[in-house]
């Protein structure tokens, strides 16, 4: 063993708490200097400070978020140390020393949230946001917008202006004040997403520590969902909701409340349709039983109940989305503005990091022209091919019961973010938070932990990407495997004997404080 990994291990849970705390409010204090910096106003304006947030000090700046970054990781990991290797539960202090002090932080690694702001108060001045962009509407909050984005309509749907339009209808154009009200619903959402993935681990039998310490409390999530505000919280708040309803509630009930939840998601982001079809398999398994093992063999009951369940499930949230459309006052043109965000480039979409690596050679062994956007707009039309085919095949294999759907909803969002034209690092949250739900394999777990820690610093605190950077991924990649692999005593490089045991089962953490329940046939001969 190391020395690194002995003085790893040496830290206590209360040490995780304090170094998760320090990140955290650098993380906070940071935010507003090397954040996604206001244009004007803010606090360092009021503070006299705007020096802060250019020159030689920026560089200053986002050195000392990304030691924030690096100490909110390190309790990440140390605190998944005692979770695993030692079955400590999360606690409340540990949570709150994670995202308390982002309550007080600016807009990180994004500027999407003062793009939300900008489409509120276009909702709220009778302007459509499916046909103009943010430059329809001049005033303070368009000089925050990226300029990327002031002419371009919004692919959201009407309850993401609903809520925008309600929150800028009670703090009008203070930018400030916006922030605070969509970091509180971030918080609130958040709050919702670790409530439902613990409902959720506890129903299949999983340890509801690692489930949200791994798919909600983690740093990657909290930085994008809390941090950067993005509506994903709100979507995935409403889908986890949902399925914990068609699960808990007795079948019919829980799958008309989940329906309606999910329904609601999608009238927010339409990616939240994903979950559907899985719902739907639920529905299925719980009300006509589990299917067979064999892939092309279904009983007739259960085709029957899957036609029927479909058709209600599509026609509840037809219904849920014109409701909302209605009481909005919104229409339905963000179905057809939807691919509005394909300007968004980088390499964790397959369609942009092939082209990116193919254009280099192509251009100067075969043809001058072509150039990077004729290769992704070549590209595109057959990973999305991949995508569509990739999410029906998924959908027919993990049909047969209710954790098998669960599995199926995770990685059809997988199947979303690698094949998709656009991916961002907040996109994973859907990952994240249904894979930790039934993960048990250590593989699944590391790698998704490292991945997780590895993204966090691929996005600086204004939001532009580092992924064209490998000397710096291949860095990032590295340290984080080292110090995970030293404070969960796991590697998948290495032979299962060579590695500490993980307490991935909750009856395991339960036997070492109570006597086991006796088998149901010790059972039977103690009534006699």
């Amino acid at each position: 063993m190391s020395t690194f990994t002995m003085r790893l291990r040496a830290l206590t849970w209360r040490h995780a708490i304090i170094l998760g705390l320090i990140g955290s409010i650098i993380l906070a204090l940071s935010s507003h200097a090397a954040g996604a910096v206001r244009a004007r106003g803010g606090v360092l304006h009021i503070m006299n400070l705007t020096s802060l947030t250019f020159g030689h000090f920026t560089g200053i700046m986002v050195v000392i978020m990304w030691i924030g970054v690096g100490l909110l990781l390190l309790s990440w990991m140390v605190a998944g140390g005692h979770i695993l290797r030692h079955g400590h539960s999360l606690d409340a202090p540990m949570v709150f020393a994670w995202i308390a002090p982002l309550m007080f932080a600016g807009p990180m690694m994004s500027r999407d949230l003062y793009s939300y702001l900008m489409q509120g108060t276009l909702a709220r001045d009778g302007i459509n946001p499916y046909e103009h962009g943010a430059a329809a509407n001049p005033g303070p909050i368009l000089f925050e917008v990226s300029s990327d984005w002031r002419n371009t309509t919004t692919p959201y749907g009407p309850l993401h202006l609903w809520i925008s339009e309600l929150i800028t209808t009670i703090t009008g154009d203070n930018i400030t004040a916006g922030t605070v009200v969509f970091k509180i619903v971030s918080v609130a959402s958040i709050a919702g997403m670790i409530w439902s993935v613990n409902r959720l681990a506890r129903y299949v039998g999983t340890r509801p520590s690692v489930a949200v310490w791994l798919g909600v409390a983690n740093p990657l999530v909290i930085i994008h969902l809390i941090g950067g505000m993005h509506n994903e919280n709100i979507m995935m708040a409403l889908v986890l909701l949902g399925l914990v309803l068609s699960l808990r509630l007795r079948p019919l009930p829980g799958f008309l409340a989940g329906t309606v939840l999910i329904a609601l998601a999608v009238s927010l982001k339409v990616t939240a349709f994903i979950a559907l079809p899985f719902l739907v398999w639920i529905f299925v398994a719980r009300w006509a039983g589990p299917g067979p093992v064999a892939l092309f063999r279904e009983s007739w009951k259960r085709l029957g109940t899957l036609m029927l369940s479909g058709i209600a499930a599509l026609a509840i949230t037809g219904g849920v989305i014109q409701a909302v459309t209605l009481l909005s006052g919104q229409t339905w043109g963000w179905i057809a503005e939807m691919a509005g965000n394909t300007k968004v480039i980088n390499p964790l979409a397959l369609p942009s990091l092939l082209a990116s690596t193919l254009e280099p050679t192509l251009t100067r062994l075969v043809d001058d022209d072509l150039t990077f956007n004729v290769l992704v707009s070549a590209i595109r039309p057959f990973t999305t091919a991949l995508m569509v085919l990739g999410l029906a095949v998924v959908w027919w294999m993990y049909r047969r019961d209710e954790m098998q759907a669960l599995k199926g909803a995770s990685l059809a969002y997988l199947v979303t973010c690698i094949f998709n034209s656009v991916t961002l690092p907040w996109y994973y949250a859907a990952v994240l938070a249904l894979l930790a739900v039934w993960a048990t394999d250590r593989r699944i777990i590391f790698i998704a932990a490292w991945l997780s820690a590895t993204l966090c610093f691929m996005f600086d605190g204004g939001g532009n990407n580092r992924l064209y950077n490998l000397w710096w991924v291949l860095l990032i990649g590295a340290v984080m495997w080292w110090a995970l692999r030293g404070a969960t005593g796991y590697s998948p490089l290495r032979k299962p004997h060579q590695t500490d045991s993980w307490v991935l089962n909750e009856a395991r953490v339960l036997g070492e404080t109570q006597t086991p329940a006796p088998a149901p046939a010790q059972a039977q001969a103690l009534k006699r």
